[in-house]
């Protein structure tokens, strides 16, 4: 609510005709709690990153300043919001010579919750005027085998742009593989063999209550290796040696995650593209393409995530044990 920033009806209005009459009880429940939200910070003098964002627009709109850039650079573009977004075209319009340079990869589009909108990427052009399109299309990270596997699970999605991707390093077909996820023990007990010191092993999960209970003793029982666990959202931007992707199960803490999604998130966040698992995809993107040499995915036998069968068709073999 903060983010949209508008009044109570135009929040409304802006909400599917389906949503509409639930998301306005909703919000006539919230809005006691975010006048109390405003009045607290008033009293502190303080700002909200939300406010900080809608003042510095109004500032701008108003005239009470003027953008001396003639050049501004937007990194991880592909998480930007709409609220952000707008202040970038409000700079802009202060300085009609200033030119926006924007880095992404809608590939790694993994923010949704927070409000980014993945069509300000996708559909730059639509948005933010014509320019030059340069396509980073070599990666320095990951083996090729790691690359297709994972370039052709996300690109199933026909909303994900098109762009190819060489990888510098040779793989093989055992360079992501699909591994009971009772094998996790002996799976350490092998890299333990053969790992170095200083390769770095990631566990990966989507969420932090996954993390195995094993790792607690980690150190005595595998001392010589460089473990450590993360979820795929905070591993972003992160690289190891090898990587084992955890919790590849059905169910309420499963991957692909089950869409809960309540009607006041469902009203104000950007809307989702039509296809299943869009945003899960990418977040499975994003581990597979944390590791430079090898990628374990390790999946409940008795009932498996929807998308081990997709691996499956896509080639990724799978080991009975570690």
């Amino acid at each position: 609510m903060r983010m949209h920033g508008g009044a109570q009806a135009a929040m409304i209005a802006d909400v599917p005709e389906a949503l509409r009459d639930n998301f306005s009880k909703r919000v006539k429940l919230m809005a006691p709690l975010l006048k109390a939200w405003k009045s607290a910070l008033k009293e502190e003098g303080a700002v909200d990153f939300s406010g900080l964002i809608h003042q510095a627009i109004a500032v701008l709109d108003k005239g009470r300043f003027i953008s001396p850039w003639k050049h501004i650079l937007v990194d991880e573009f592909q998480d930007i919001s709409p609220q952000r977004a707008a202040l970038l075209t409000a700079l802009r319009q202060q300085n009609k010579r200033t030119s926006l340079f924007a880095v992404g990869d809608d590939w790694q589009a993994i923010y949704r919750f927070s409000g980014a909108e993945m069509s300000l990427t996708t559909a730059f052009h639509h948005y933010f005027g014509e320019g030059d399109r340069c396509v980073l299309d070599t990666t320095y990270r990951f083996n090729d085998r790691i690359g297709d596997i994972a370039n052709r699970f996300v690109q199933q999605n026909p909303h994900q742009l098109r762009k190819p991707l060489n990888s510098l390093s040779k793989g093989n077909k055992k360079s992501v593989t699909l591994l009971p996820d009772d094998q996790l023990e002996a799976l350490l007990d092998k890299l333990s063999g053969y790992a170095k010191p200083d390769e770095r092993i990631l566990l990966l999960a989507r969420y932090h209550h996954l993390r195995p209970a094993v790792l607690d003793k980690a150190k005595t029982r595998w001392p010589k290796l460089a473990l450590d666990f993360m979820t795929i959202h905070a591993s972003k931007g992160q690289q190891a040696d090898f990587v084992i992707v955890l919790g590849l199960h059905e169910g309420r803490d499963g991957f692909p995650a089950q869409a809960r999604e309540s009607i006041m998130e469902e009203g104000l966040l950007p809307q989702p593209e039509d296809f299943a698992h869009a945003e899960e995809r990418r977040l499975a993107y994003v581990a597979l393409t944390r590791a430079r040499q090898q990628v374990w995915l390790l999946f409940d036998k008795a009932r498996p995530s929807a998308f081990v069968d997709v691996f499956r068709e896509l080639g990724v073999p799978q080991s009975r044990k570690a």
